[in-house]
C-alpha cells in the first residue's frame, strides 16, 4: 500500500505530493480487506484531483473530495453521512491539514482515526502493479514525484513480471512527457526508443516548449538518462534542446556529420567551432558526431516532406562558410546539382581531344568519370531526378566512345552493327541531346556529343558506301535478309503470329519497346546463327510507299494499302491472313480494339499483320528525339500485345524504314523536290550525300541521291524525316518474341541480353586494352592496305572488300603479327581451376544439376575481367546465357563453386550486380587468384 500507518502523526509543510488514481485505489482496496465499519478514508495530500470524481474498487464505489482546510473536510464529512447513510460507498478526502490542525473530533471519523501519509516510491509500485522496484530507479530521485504527478488517465501500464525496471519506468515516463505527433503517434515508444523519434519530437515547438517547462531537476534526469538509452545522438539532440536550439537539432545534425567527417576540409575546422556554440560549448567528438547525422537521417526518412529541414542543412552551411562539404551528403538537394557537376567535369576530361594520342578517352580519366557517376548514383535524389537518368545516358555515351573503331566490312555487317549497337548509341544521344539546366553540365554535354557525332559520321559513311556498292553490284546482302523477302523468309516459318509494322520504327525504338516487352514476360528469341536482333535490308529511298509496300506484298515494288492487302496473303502463304491498317483499327466505343481485329487474331489465321503509325505520324506532329517509345505510347500496340497473349501468337515487331530527327540540319534548298531527304540524281553530289543505282531504287528513275548524313535535308523542317541512307533510317529491325519461354522454333533460340555490355556495365580491362592497343594502330594502316587490295584483317581472318565512291579515310587496325596469341592469366587461372581435383568433385556432388563447364568458364572469365563486379545483364551477354535463363545459370555456377556454404558469388544490394569475391574462391580451391595488375 502507498501509504505509512505506523507513523504516529502526519507530516506538515511543503513537499506534499498528489494522490494519484493507482494510489487512491490501493488504500481502498487495503480497507476493503481489512474491513470495518469505518467508510472514510483521509489522506495527507495536495487538496487536488484529477481524476473521475467517482469510480469503483470492487464492488465498492468510492468519491473522492480534494478538501483544503479543515472546515472543508468537515463539510464534506457531513454531506457525505446525509447523503450517502444508507449506502455502503467510501469517502475519500484529500487534504493538506495534519492531523494535529484536522482535530480529535474529525479523526474519530477516518478509517485507521488518522490521516494516510503518501509514500513516493510505494504509490510508484502501486501505480505500476508491481512487487518489486529496481534499484537503479530508487537511485533517480527525481524520478518518484515525476511518475506520480505525471500518471496518465489510464494508468501506467503493469511492470512485466511485477518488477519494475528503470527502462519501464522512466520509458513510460519519457513516452508521455515527450507527447504524441499531430497523428496520435508517440514520439518515443517505451518499448522502442530511439533517437530519430527523439529527432522527430524537436520539430513539435509545443511539445519542445512542455518539456524545457518541467522541473529542472526533472528535466535533466530525463536528459541524463536518455542520453545513455539514446547514446550520442539522444545526447546530443537534447543538448541542443537545452542551449536552445532544439529546432535546428535535425539540420544540425545533419551539418555535424559533414563537418566531422574525415577529410571535410579547412573550412570545416571553423564551422565545427560554430556547431558546438550551438550545443552549448561541449566538445563533440567525431565519432558521436557521425551517430547523431545517421539518427538524422533516419529521421527523415521517415517525413513525407523533408526538404525544409534540408534546405536549413545548406543554410547553416553557408552561414558557417562550409559550403565545400555540401557535395559531402547523400541527401542535400545542392549536394546532387554538385555531385553532377563534378560528374560533368570528370566526362569532359576523359572525352578524346585533338592529336593521336587521344583518339580514344583517357583510360584513367575514363575511371573517373565512372567514379563520379557511382557517387552521384549514391544521392538519395538520384533515383527520383530525371536529370540521373541524362547523366546515366551520357556515361554510356563515353564509354562507347571508349571501345574500339573497326570499320564495317561489309554491308551486312554495317546494318547489324546498327541493330546491335548504333541503336543503343541514338537510344543514348536522343536522352543527352535534352540536356541539363546547370550551364556547366550542358556544355560538357554538348561537347560529348560533338565528339559522338563525328563518330557516327564516320559509322555512317561507310554503311552509305557499301550500300551504293552493295544495290549498284545487286550483291547476295549476306546475313541481311531482303524486306520483300522478310514475309516468306522469316515470318512464314514462326507459324502462328502476330505481325506488327510500326512504320517509321528505328532500331532504337524497338530496343526501349523490346525491354517493355520483356519486363511484360515475353520471351525474345533470336536466329540462332546470329545471336542477335535480325535486320532487314529496306528498298530505296527509304520511304514508305516502297519499302513498306515491298515489305508487304513480297516484291520490290511501289504502292500503297490496297496493294498490300490484296498481297498479303500470298506473301505469307497462308489465304486466311489478314492485314489491318490504320482506319481498320478504330475500335466503336468500350473497346480496346476493333471487334474484326480481335476476331482476327483469335482466328485461324496463321499470320496476322498490323500497320501502326505513330511513329511515322510523329515526324509531322511532335519531337520523335524527345520521346520515351512505351508500349502505351504507341496506340493500340498494348492491346494487340496482349491479344497476341491471350491467343497464343507469336510476336513480330518489324518496320519499313527507320528515321532521323531534327537537331538543327542543313537544308539543302537548291534540290528541293518536295521530299524530305532524297533526289532524284542528277547534279553534282555534296559532302553528305551519295548517289546510288540498281533494281532496288524504286523512285527516281531507278537512280537517286540520298544524304547519309543525319543533318541533312530538301524539304521544309519537321521534327524528323526519312528517305535516306543514315544507318538510322537504313537498318531495318527484325524482332521476335514468345509466352513460352520454352519455345521451340527451328534456327531460334532465346536471346541473351541485347544491349551493349557498355550499357549496362563499365568496360572491362581486356576492352580498354583493346581500345587502346587499336588507338595505337597507324591512321593509314587501312589506306594502306586497300591500296594493296588487301584490306585489314577482320576478327575471323577474311579481308573485307573496299567498296564506296571515294577512299574511306579512316583509322583501322594494323594486322596483327601471325603466330599463336600468349595465354592470359585468367585463361591459366581457369584451366588450373576447372581442372582440380576439387571442382570435379563439386561438378559430381550436383549430379544433374551440375553446369556446363564451358559455362562457368564463362562467368568466372567475365567477373574477373571486369574487375569482380559485372551487371547481370553484362554478365549475361559475356557468358553468352539467354537472358531469360541467366538467373537459373548463375545459380547453377555457385552451387558448384561453393564449397562448405561459402559462396564466392552474390550479388550487390541493388539486386542486379553481380559481385565475385577473389579471395574466397581462392580460399576454397586453393588456388591463386590473378589479381588486377596482372590482368
Amino acid at each position: 500500500m502507498a501509504t505509512d500507518t505506523a507513523s504516529p502523526a502526519t507530516p506538515s509543510g511543503p513537499g506534499l505530493r498528489l494522490a494519484t488514481l493507482s494510489a487512491v485505489r490501493s488504500i481502498v482496496a487495503h480497507q476493503l480487506k481489512k474491513g470495518g465499519s469505518r467508510r472514510i478514508i483521509g489522506i495527507h495530500a495536495l487538496p487536488e484531483w484529477h481524476g473521475e470524481p467517482s469510480f469503483t474498487v470492487e464492488d465498492a464505489v468510492v468519491h473522492v473530495r480534494p478538501c483544503p482546510s479543515a472546515l472543508a473536510v468537515r463539510e464534506a464529512l457531513t454531506e457525505h453521512a446525509l447523503t450517502k447513510r444508507d449506502t455502503k460507498d467510501y469517502l475519500v478526502v484529500l487534504t493538506d491539514v495534519d492531523d494535529a490542525d484536522l482535530g480529535a473530533g474529525v479523526r474519530v471519523h477516518l478509517a485507521g482515526g488518522r490521516l494516510h501519509v503518501l509514500r513516493p516510491w510505494e504509490m510508484v509500485k502501486e501505480a505500476f502493479s508491481a512487487h518489486t522496484i529496481d534499484p537503479l530507479l530508487l537511485d533517480e530521485r527525481w524520478a518518484a514525484d515525476a511518475l506520480i504527478n505525471r500518471e496518465p488517465a489510464g494508468g501506467w501500464p503493469p511492470a512485466p513480471g511485477g518488477a519494475l525496471t528503470r527502462d519501464h519506468a522512466l520509458g513510460n515516463l519519457a513516452s508521455a512527457v515527450f507527447g504524441t505527433d499531430p497523428a496520435g503517434q508517440p514520439y518515443l515508444t517505451p518499448e522502442h526508443l530511439d533517437a530519430p523519434g527523439l529527432l522527430l519530437w524537436t520539430l513539435d515547438p509545443v511539445a519542445v516548449a512542455r518539456f524545457t517547462e518541467l522541473p529542472e531537476e526533472v528535466r535533466d534526469g530525463l536528459t541524463g538518462w536518455l542520453g545513455t538509452v539514446l547514446g550520442p545522438a539522444g545526447r546530443w539532440t537534447l543538448r541542443a534542446v537545452t542551449a536552445g536550439h532544439g529546432g535546428d537539432a535535425v539540420p544540425l545534425a545533419l551539418v555535424a556529420g559533414l563537418l566531422w567527417e574525415r577529410g571535410a576540409g579547412p573550412s570545416a575546422a571553423e564551422a565545427r567551432g560554430l556547431v558546438r556554440a550551438r550545443l552549448g560549448g561541449e566538445a563533440l567528438p567525431a565519432e558521436e558526431a557521425q551517430a547523431w547525422a545517421r539518427a538524422a537521417q533516419a529521421a527523415l526518412g521517415r517525413l513525407d516532406r523533408p526538404d525544409a529541414l534540408l534546405d536549413r542543412a545548406e543554410e547553416l552551411l553557408r552561414e558557417f562558410n562550409a559550403t565545400e562539404v555540401i557535395a559531402r551528403s547523400t541527401l542535400l538537394p545542392e549536394a546532387y546539382a554538385m555531385r553532377l557537376r563534378e560528374f560533368a567535369r570528370a566526362l569532359r576530361q576523359a572525352l578524346p581531344g585533338p592529336g593521336p594520342s587521344r583518339r580514344v578517352p583517357d583510360v584513367a580519366a575514363l575511371q573517373q568519370a565512372e567514379d563520379a557517376h557511382a557517387r552521384l548514383l549514391a544521392h538519395e535524389l538520384a533515383g527520383h531526378n530525371p536529370r540521373t537518368r541524362t547523366a546515366t545516358m551520357a556515361l554510356r555515351l563515353l564509354r562507347w566512345l571508349a571501345t574500339p573503331k573497326r570499320p564495317a566490312a561489309t554491308l551486312a555487317e554495317a546494318v547489324h552493327e546498327q541493330v546491335r549497337t548504333g541503336a543503343y548509341v541514338d537510344r543514348a544521344l536522343a536522352d543527352v541531346w535534352t540536356g541539363d539546366q546547370d550551364d556547366e553540365v550542358a556544355a560538357a554535354y554538348r561537347a560529348l556529343l560533338e565528339v559522338a557525332a563525328e563518330r557516327r559520321t564516320e559509322r555512317d559513311r561507310v554503311l552509305a558506301r557499301h550500300l551504293a556498292a552493295a544495290v549498284e553490284a545487286d550483291s547476295e546482302p549476306g546475313t541481311l535478309v531482303p524486306i520483300e523477302s522478310a514475309l516468306g523468309t522469316l515470318v512464314r516459318p514462326l507459324g502462328r503470329s502476330l505481325l506488327l509494322v510500326l512504320d517509321g520504327m528505328t532500331a532504337a525504338v524497338l530496343a526501349e519497346l523490346a525491354d517493355e516487352l520483356i519486363r511484360d514476360r515475353w520471351t525474345e528469341l533470336v536466329d540462332s546463327s546470329l545471336g542477335h536482333r535480325r535486320a532487314l535490308l529496306p528498298a530505296l529511298p527509304t520511304v514508305t510507299e516502297a519499302c513498306r509496300t515491298s515489305l508487304l506484298t513480297g516484291t520490290l515494288r511501289i504502292g500503297g494499302q490496297h496493294d498490300e492487302k490484296a498481297a498479303f496473303p500470298g506473301a505469307v502463304g497462308d489465304p486466311q491472313a489478314r492485314l489491318f491498317h490504320k482506319d481498320d483499327l478504330r475500335a466503336p466505343a468500350g473497346h480496346a480494339l476493333h471487334p474484326d481485329v480481335k476476331a482476327a487474331i483469335d482466328g485461324p489465321a496463321r499470320v496476322v499483320g498490323v500497320v501502326l503509325n505513330a511513329i511515322d505520324d510523329s515526324l509531322d506532329k511532335m519531337d520523335p528525339g524527345g520521346t520515351t517509345w512505351a508500349l502505351d505510347q504507341v496506340p493500340y500496340l498494348r492491346a494487340l500485345t496482349e491479344a497476341a497473349r491471350a491467343a497464343g501468337r507469336r510476336l513480330i515487331l518489324t518496320s519499313d524504314h527507320g528515321h532521323v530527327v531534327e537537331r538543327g540540319g542543313t537544308a539543302l534548298t537548291a534540290h528541293d523536290t518536295g521530299a524530305a531527304r532524297w533526289r532524284p540524281a542528277g547534279g553534282p553530289v555534296s559532302e553528305g550525300e551519295i548517289e546510288i543505282r540498281g533494281r532496288r531504287v524504286l523512285l527516281g528513275g531507278g537512280a537517286v541521291v540520298l544524304p547519309w548524313r543525319e543533318d541533312l535535308r530538301y524539304g521544309a523542317k519537321r521534327a524528323g524525316y526519312h528517305g535516306g541512307a543514315s544507318a538510322a533510317e537504313v537498318a531495318v529491325p527484325f524482332a521476335v518474341f514468345s509466352t513460352v519461354a520454352g519455345d521451340d522454333i527451328a534456327g531460334w533460340a532465346p536471346a541473351p541480353v541485347q544491349e551493349p555490355t557498355w550499357w549496362n556495365a563499365a568496360l572491362t580491362r581486356a576492352q580498354l586494352r583493346e581500345t587502346t592497343r587499336h588507338a595505337g594502330a597507324q591512321p593509314g594502316a587501312h589506306r594502306a592496305a586497300a591500296a594493296r587490295g588487301t584490306g585489314t584483317r577482320s576478327a575471323k581472318g577474311r579481308s573485307p572488300e573496299v567498296t564506296g565512291q571515294t577512299e574511306l579515310a579512316l583509322d583501322a587496325v594494323a594486322p596483327e603479327p601471325a603466330g599463336e596469341e600468349p595465354v592470359s592469366p585468367v585463361e591459366r587461372y581457369l584451366d588450373e581451376l576447372l581442372a582440380s581435383d576439387l571442382f570435379r568433385e563439386q561438378c559430381a556432388r550436383a549430379g544433374r544439376v551440375a553446369p556446363d563447364v564451358a559455362l562457368v568458364r564463362n562467368v568466372l572469365a567475365a567477373l574477373l575481367e571486369a574487375g569482380g563486379r559485372l551487371h547481370q545483364s553484362a554478365l549475361s551477354a559475356q557468358a553468352k546465357v539467354p537472358a531469360t535463363r541467366m538467373t537459373a545459370a548463375l545459380a547453377a555456377v555457385r552451387r558448384v563453386l561453393s564449397v562448405d556454404g561459402y559462396d564466392p558469388i552474390g550479388y550487390d544490394p541493388d539486386g542486379e550486380t553481380v559481385v565475385l569475391s577473389a579471395d574466397v574462391l581462392a580460399e576454397q580451391f586453393g588456388i591463386p587468384v590473378p589479381r588486377q595488375p596482372d590482368l
